[in-house]
């Protein structure tokens, strides 16, 4: 009798762990990349936290989707990638590394004891990011973020086969750069937004198809889910800026390939957090 009661139960742990582990081969692994923009608007207040309570709730929501099935056997990536810029003190590789993980290539045996690790120090790693980032308070003191060149040189890696992939860009939303010899420039075209204050009036929209403004088309491929977050308007005497701002977003990203996206606009912090949370 007692024999065939330890049989039975651990026939139960087996089905339960085969049931787990088919839940986690039916799902589709995760492969969440946040693309960090710390140019001169992490100036605008309460900016660099906005930024710092959506990469937490993204990676609350990565750990909830990769514990739901079988963690031993999940294949689930998060990293957040941040933009270089000209002239910035920022230790980019070190702050990339402690910011990513890659269940998909740990062994069984560390990866609990791996995604413990992150989810404690997460928020100590971000925070000693926000020190650095902040490294002036005047806006010439940052260069600006090439977000055209960087989606155009690693647009493509971000995709992995047989992942749903999905890439948060926290960004206001500008292609700006203190030196403007920097942008490329083609009729119309250009690798940044400096067009933006040519195009005026109620009619600015007709005026931008009929005269064809907007950036440079690049290849991105399909099958990612976008999620541009914080666009925000830095021209108080233009109220359409935002509208601007999505608009040539929008422009872009379908001229380019992108074939599933989102906006969020600049708002509270527990504003932006919960529309990225119903975005994923």
């Amino acid at each position: 009798m007692k024999n065939i009661v330890i049989i039975s139960i651990l026939f139960i742990a087996f089905s339960s762990l085969k049931i787990n582990a088919q839940a986690q081969t039916i799902r589709k692994p995760v492969n969440y990349t946040v693309i960090l923009d710390l140019s001169d608007r992490i100036l605008s207040e309460h900016q660099l936290e906005k930024d710092q309570a959506q990469i937490e709730q993204l990676f609350e929501k990565f750990e909830a989707k990769a514990r739901r099935g079988l963690i031993l056997t999940s294949k689930d990536r998060f990293s957040v990638k941040i933009v270089p810029q000209k002239n910035s003190p920022l230790d980019i590789n070190y702050f990339e590394n402690m910011l990513q993980l890659k269940l998909n290539e740990m062994s069984i045996k560390d990866k609990n004891n791996k995604m413990v690790e992150f989810s404690n120090s997460i928020t100590k790693t971000l925070s000693e990011l926000r020190d650095k980032a902040n490294y002036s308070d005047k806006r010439n003191g940052y260069f600006g973020v090439d977000l055209w060149a960087y989606l155009n040189d690693y647009g493509q890696s971000l995709q992995l086969e047989g992942y749903d992939n999905t890439v948060i860009i926290l960004t206001d939303g500008y292609f700006d750069f203190e030196n403007r010899g920097h942008v490329l420039k083609q009729k119309n075209r250009y690798t940044s937004t400096q067009f933006l204050n040519k195009i005026t009036g109620i009619d600015w929209k007709q005026k931008a198809r009929s005269s064809d403004y907007g950036l440079f088309p690049i290849k991105l491929p399909k099958g990612i889910h976008w999620i541009i977050s914080g666009i925000s308007s830095k021209n108080d005497l233009d109220v359409l800026q935002t509208q601007k701002l999505i608009y040539f977003w929008d422009k872009w990203l379908k001229e380019s390939g992108a074939d599933d996206y989102k906006f969020i606009l600049d708002g509270s912090e527990s504003q932006m957090s919960s529309k990225l949370l119903s975005m994923l």
